[in-house]
């Protein structure tokens, strides 16, 4: 039996290291003798060497399937035997082998690590082992990985299944393992169970199974002084968080390690600080409170602080801070203290508001049939699906037959279809009306989705509700879960109307799932890819939280996370605070840990904070305290807050805090606050003042971040008397504007409006040309000619080689000579940008006097260049945003309505409904109101001073300025002056004409595409708003007589269609002038609100008037819909193009790029309607990235309110007409330009 035994030990070593016969025939045997025997222990040097040898382990760490990897890789199939046999050897353990064959076993894996090896993950296969802590020899750590990870890990089975396997191990054998190699080694041994160095964050979870060995917990209360001490062992970031995590989830051991709890929630390190923090506020509050006053009165001044913040989150009694603040002398801690009583004076008045926070009843919902219908519509849905299934099974055998595959997903699918019977209908019938269970028939696994709910027919029953939608559901779903809960309040507006509550009491009597309320707070809570807040009614939310807080405790972390260790998912800070903003009254025990993160560092967070503590009425006091924090950052929030609050009662605490603070960036900030709040601050804004306060702030370093800046350049200015600007007050304004990295800095552009205009506008051109030159700098000529004379020789020899390997796609360079290469090299340095002056954005405040021409000229040209670098273009638009030109607001409003990087687009967005929200005006509003004139006056002239002459300039019928001279003649440019006339006079027209001939390109263009928007969604203006802000405006006016236009009444119905006319009346089709009613409204006309009759007499007026119309009103008429299924429109599918046509042809029309996919392909082009927030998308067979111009197949045209696949196609019918008209018109042009129909359309594809 014994000598069995050992047959089979060397039997599975031999399996172990089979793989390693093909690079050396006799090691496989050579290391089972080591093994059993110990014999030949020279064979781990060999075995090193072949590694080695082979240049990477991959040839031999690699073949035994990477043990001890701590990722999860897919194994080719030579690779999986020696895995299995390794997992068979740590089945079998010390049942089969001794300690020190064990030992040596781990020696032997060890043997094939290489020092001093990068770490390479491509295709997801390491070259070494993660050496996750260096307080254990390598052969423990290689057992140890590959016993507990490498060869347990799986996603298929149950944990409590898995680790089975393992059920012979225990923390007590690799205590032993270690002590025999070394005595006292085995303490170490707690390293190996919570370090995790070199291990990639999203790799932790295959650690799970550590923590489940046999004994651990037992182990540690034996070791428990050195279980404590491991953070100051050397314990890395990441293994303080495991062993953290471990604690989170051992209720007892929580207590028992406070004083570690304790220490570690005052670490730099902020998620270790955090979790600590919040494992100790879980404890009972006696406990804490007595370990929180040792540290208050023995720590040390930042520990005794902290300790003081969590007391006052625990509401402790006032008397234990007051009687603290007796025995302190470090004045930090005295003004925490102090801090700490006013906070808990808050929180007591929070606490009654909360006593008044009312939780309203809820209704059940009545359980009731559904009708007969029902059963038919099941039946007409699957006849739906079954007919569209064949379609997709044929499709497939044409393709496998086309291109020799054997796909068969479709196939299989419409089988499994056919297989449906009316009995197993009538069972989902009965089942959606609670009567049978199909949970475990073979039904649900021929199912799809739409065959219950497809086209809402079901849905749209009036007797259907929650209890119809659940088990639908959960026939579908094989388990339901949160994530899918959460997906479904996107997809069911009857989840909408549905209070939390109401779904509780639903889900619990279907029995849906076991913890009904956990998972729908985890549908709202969790760090899914989507947000359900979003979505839904604060009202019928609120409740469900408010009698559950415990979700929320959890979400912002005065819980441990109750999800599995390791695991991926937990719930969210930022959507507990967006749950507590749902909230009429905030809960007073989170007033405390939300003061906290309202003047925290993290911005998304700081936000929400303060949203939800807005609620508190006399919050303005609690941030007021804000204003003498110990910390600057905090200060200069407090500051901010108070602006945003717009209490005038803080204005006092402002002046207090202005007149002791020392920092320069905070008294600008509490300057700038005061005069927001409406406060005098003259006094600080005089010439002497701020030449003093620039001499003071000069003494100290220039910023690192100005050091770019040559301020000998910056022109001369002066202020709005007259009077020269000290050239130090400019240069300290940079200095500060840097440091305050806020690029529309209130205090900044307080400064700069005391220049003169002139000087405004220079300043701003001055730093944004300085910003952008830094941002955009590129190497030097002598810099790219040296780097080009290191590689031109390499890359001349390399191309040569191309060309003759690959002379399909390098022929090009078949007679390429060095000189060419040398060339060619110097021009990719020379275009190589190396600058950047983000980290500078804060000097952009100073330029928002800049004139709005010559802005938006400049910053329209770097966004053509380097559209890339968002954070640059989004702090140049936050810059301008201050200012008032017309010019400007327009340009921000065409951004805001469509630009291809979202987060620029919603910063502008962002923008324009502040300075609207300033005015009280709607953002169309403001468009109206805004549109620059060029400097024409009211009758369309615009006046040329030179003093003794003056000339005049109006526009043409092609927007071009005609210029005139003083007798009325036409000419073509402005004369030079006279020698009577002044210089300055003329110098100053002939500027003026220059900016207003700018101003009208960049005006007529912004008009006329915020004019074809308007079209598209039939915007309506009233009579009056059209006359005043068109019909009155000297350009708008011009424009507007290129267009046919309709008179509506307030139901929309057309009261008559209309243009204007150059004499300013207004006519019908029929030549007769006509008055507008002002209680009506006016909208661009188009083909597809008129009657064809109607189209061609207007088509006809116009050609007899020789009238150019300036959108495309009457060519593009509406398409027939009625055929069209899913919502898309594929009537032109398969027509071939090449890719630079479909591009050219929609770029043109004002389309983007959809992203890039995998692969740098991307299947289509879309165009957003911000107003509608709809897209416009057209597909197609697909094009690579960097583009070359290849055959491609177009698809379809389909609507959505997100940007992506066609599934989110929108009823056509929900589509406004004249939207739908005009996108097939680009649907179309596509067709136009291509080859016609191309029966192997198919074939075409990228794939």
């Amino acid at each position: 039996m014994v000598k069995d035994t050992v047959d089979n030990n060397e039997r599975n070593l031999l399996a172990c290291f089979e793989i390693l016969r093909g690079l050396d025939k006799l090691i496989p045997e050579r290391i089972c003798k080591y093994i059993l025997q110990g014999q030949d222990p020279l064979v781990l040097e060999d075995l090193n060497q072949l590694s080695q040898t082979y240049n990477s382990a991959k040839r031999v760490y690699g073949r035994l399937g990477f043990p001890g990897a701590t990722n999860i890789i897919y194994y080719s199939t030579e690779k999986k035997q020696p895995i299995k046999a390794r997992a068979l050897f740590y089945q079998q353990w010390t049942d089969n082998y001794t300690p020190e064959q064990i030992i040596r076993f781990g020696k032997v894996l060890a043997a094939t690590y290489i020092e001093n090896m990068q770490q390479s993950r491509v295709y997801s296969e390491q070259k070494n082992i993660d050496v996750i802590t260096p307080n254990l020899p390598l052969w423990f750590l290689y057992l140890f990985l590959d016993g507990l990870v490498s060869t347990l890990f799986s996603y298929n089975q149950s944990a409590e299944k898995i680790i089975l396997e393992r059920q012979n191990w225990s923390v007590q054998q690799l205590h032993q393992l270690l002590e025999i190699e070394q005595k006292g080694l085995g303490k170490q041994l707690l390293f190996a169970i919570f370090d995790r160095q070199q291990t990639p964050e999203s790799y932790l979870k295959c650690f799970y199974y550590v923590f489940m060995i046999n004994g651990l917990l037992p182990y540690i209360y034996e070791h428990l002084e050195w279980f404590k001490t491991l953070p100051e062992q050397g314990l890395s970031r990441a293994g303080q968080l495991q062993q953290l995590q471990y604690i989170a989830n051992q209720d007892k051991l929580k207590q028992d390690v406070i004083d570690l709890l304790v220490k570690q929630s005052t670490s730099n390190i902020k998620a270790i600080s955090e979790l600590a923090t919040t494992l100790l506020l879980s404890l009972p509050i006696d406990i804490i409170q007595a370990e929180l006053q040792v540290l208050l009165d023995q720590g040390t001044p930042k520990q005794r602080c902290h300790a003081i913040n969590l007391l006052v989150r625990l509401s402790v009694n006032r008397k234990i801070l007051e009687e603290a603040l007796t025995r302190q002398t470090n004045k930090t801690v005295i003004k925490t203290i102090e801090g700490a009583l006013s906070r808990l004076s808050g929180n007591e008045d929070a606490k009654q508001q909360e006593i008044e926070l009312i939780i309203p009843p809820f209704e059940s919902i009545v359980e009731v049939n559904l009708p007969s219908k029902a059963r038919d519509i099941l039946q007409q849905n699957y006849q739906e699906i079954l007919v569209q299934q064949q379609k997709k099974a044929e499709q497939e055998i044409q393709y496998n037959q086309e291109y020799g595959y054997k796909i068969t997903s479709e196939q299989q699918r419409y089988a499994q279809l056919k297989t449906i019977t009316v009995t197993d209908l009538d069972a989902i019938f009965d089942c959606l009306n609670g009567k049978g269970d199909i949970e475990q028939a073979d039904i649900k696994n021929k199912l799809i989705y739409d065959v219950i709910l497809n086209k809402g027919r079901l849905p749209s029953l009036p007797e259907f509700n929650l209890y119809h939608l659940l088990r639908a559901e959960k026939i579908c779903h094989h388990q339901p879960n949160s994530f899918y809960l959460g997906l479904s309040f996107s997809h069911h507006e009857i989840l909408l109307r549905t209070d939390l509550r109401q779904l509780v009491e639903v889900m619990n009597k279907i029995d849906y799932v076991p913890d009904a309320k956990r998972t729908i707070a985890a549908a709202f809570l969790m760090n899914y890819y989507y947000e359900t807040t979003a979505e839904v009614d604060p009202n019928l939310v609120w409740p469900f939280f408010a009698e559950n807080s415990v979700y929320l405790d959890e979400a912002l972390g005065l819980l441990p996370n109750q999800e599995l260790q390791n695991s991926d998912y937990f719930f969210e800070k930022e959507r507990g605070i967006k749950i507590l903003t749902f909230f009429p009254k905030l809960l007073a025990k989170y007033v405390t840990y939300l003061l906290e993160l309202a003047l925290g560092e993290t911005q998304s967070l700081r936000l929400l904070a303060q949203k939800a503590l807005s609620m508190l009425p006399d919050i303005h006091y609690r941030v007021e305290e804000a204003l003498i924090s110990t910390k600057q950052a905090q200060r200069i929030l407090a500051a901010k807050w108070l602006v945003k609050l717009g209490q005038k009662s803080s204005i006092k605490a402002l002046n207090n805090a202005l007149n002791k603070e020392k920092s320069e960036s905070v008294q600008a900030t509490l300057l700038a606050a005061l005069e927001s709040l409406g406060e005098n601050i003259n006094q600080y804004l005089t010439p002497t003042k701020l030449l003093d306060d620039a001499q003071k702030g000069l003494t100290g370093k220039k910023p690192a971040d100005a050091k770019w800046l040559d301020e000998s350049l910056i022109p001369a200015l002066t202020w709005q008397n007259g009077k020269v600007v000290d050239p130090q007050i400019i240069t300290w304004w940079i200095w500060l504007a840097i440091k305050l990295k806020e690029p529309a800095n209130p205090l900044l552009i307080i400064y700069t409006r005391l220049l003169s205009i002139k000087s405004q506008h220079e300043l701003g051109v001055f730093i944004l040309q300085a910003f952008i030159k830094q941002d955009t700098l590129t190497p030097t000529l002598e810099e790219a000619e040296i780097e080009a004379n290191l590689n031109a020789k390499q890359r001349w020899k390399d191309y040569l080689n191309y060309a003759k390997r690959y002379p399909e796609y390098y022929g090009q360079y078949e007679n390429m000579t060095l000189s060419e290469a040398f060339e060619m090299i110097k021009q990719e340095v020379l275009s190589r940008v190396i600058g950047s002056a983000i980290k500078s954005k804060g000097i952009l405040s100073l330029i928002g006097g800049i004139q709005g021409n010559t802005a938006v000229s400049i910053i329209k040209n770097y966004i053509k260049n380097y559209q890339i670098r968002r954070g640059q273009i989004e702090a140049m638009l936050e810059s301008i945003a201050v200012s008032d030109d017309p010019l400007i607001i327009q340009f921000l409003l065409s951004i805001a309505r469509r630009y291809r990087t979202p987060s620029v687009q919603k910063k502008a967005k962002l923008l324009i409904n502040q300075i609207a929200e300033q005015k009280q005006w709607t953002a169309d509003e403001l468009a109206d109101r805004t549109i620059p004139t060029a400097g024409l006056d009211e009758s369309g002239v615009l006046s040329l001073d030179y003093g003794e002459r003056i000339f005049t300039a109006t526009l043409d019928d092609k927007f071009k300025f005609v210029l005139k001279n003083a007798e009325g003649k036409e000419i073509k440019t402005l004369p030079e002056a006279r020698k009577s006339e002044d210089e300055t006079l003329v110098k100053e027209a002939k500027k003026q004409f220059s900016n207003s001939k700018k101003e009208l390109k960049q005006l007529i263009e912004l008009q006329i595409t915020r004019l074809y928007e308007a079209m598209c969604l039939q915007r309506r203006w009233s009579v009056l708003e059209w006359q005043e802000y068109f019909y009155n405006h000297p350009i708008m006016n011009r424009l507007i007589q290129h267009l046919v236009w309709l008179e509506v009444n307030e139901s929309g119905v057309i009261i008559k269609s209309f243009r204007p006319t150059e004499d300013g009346s207004l006519i019908d089709l029929n030549d007769d002038e006509i008055a507008l009613n002002k209680l009506n409204y006016i909208t661009v006309a188009h083909s597809a609100l008129l009657t064809e009759e109607v189209v061609k007499t207007w088509q006809k007026h116009l050609t007899d008037y020789k009238v150019s119309l300036l959108l495309t009103q009457f060519n593009h008429s509406l398409p027939d819909v009625s055929h069209v299924e899913e919502n898309i429109i594929d009537d032109r599918k398969g027509w071939l193009t090449d890719s630079f046509t479909i591009r050219n042809i929609l770029i043109k029309q004002g389309y983007k790029r959809e992203d890039i996919e995998d692969g740098a392909c991307f299947y289509g082009y879309y165009k957003y309607f911000s107003e509608l927030e709809l897209y416009i998308n057209i597909e197609f067979s697909g094009s690579y990235v960097p583009e070359e111009n290849i055959p491609v197949v177009l698809y379809n045209l389909y609507f959505s309110k997100k940007q992506g696949k066609n599934g989110n196609a929108i009823d056509i019918n929900d589509v406004p007409p004249v939207l739908l008209a005009e996108a097939y018109a680009d649907y179309m042009a596509v067709a136009n330009a291509s080859s016609g129909f191309d029966p192997e359309w198919e074939k075409k594809g990228l794939w």
